[in-house]
């Protein structure tokens, strides 16, 4: 009997700091749920929008290169507007003039906080190299 002892307090303290854990774990899963990035992206090109959703942390959504465009917010910390700066200059030249009135839009939320996003610009190629992956579908 004195053996069954050790390990019933074993038990115990083990239920014990599970039960003291318990409300830091629920917390930080909470705060996990709180900062996801759920992005509804839309592009209209002659009047007909497409539409797709991307996640981020982890990458997925319908998004055809969820993993890309997730990294480039990433490296703007959700700023849209400061998409441009993180192309490459090689990856800013040689669009063409044609004029097709693209637009581009962005709803949801990044890292927990509401964003909301549109631009217009000439054309598909523009758009690209404004915005890397982000509006690449």
């Amino acid at each position: 009997m004195t053996a069954q002892r050790p390990l019933s307090r074993a038990v115990a303290c083990i239920a014990l700091a599970a039960a003291a854990l318990a409300p830091g774990i629920a917390s930080a899963a909470a705060d996990a749920s709180d900062a996801r990035s759920t992005i509804t992206l839309t592009v209209t090109e002659h009047q007909k929008p497409r539409s797709v959703t991307l996640d981020c942390e982890p990458a997925g959504g319908d998004h055809p290169k969820a993993a890309a465009a997730c990294a480039d917010l990433l490296a703007v910390d959700g700023n849209f507007e400061d998409l441009h700066a993180v192309r490459p200059e090689r990856e800013r030249s040689g669009c063409t003039k044609d004029n097709r009135n693209i637009r581009a839009s962005a709803k949801g939320t990044w890292r927990g906080t509401q964003i909301a996003h549109e631009t217009s610009v000439a054309n598909r190629c523009v758009l690209k190299q404004q915005t890397g992956a982000v509006f690449d579908f």
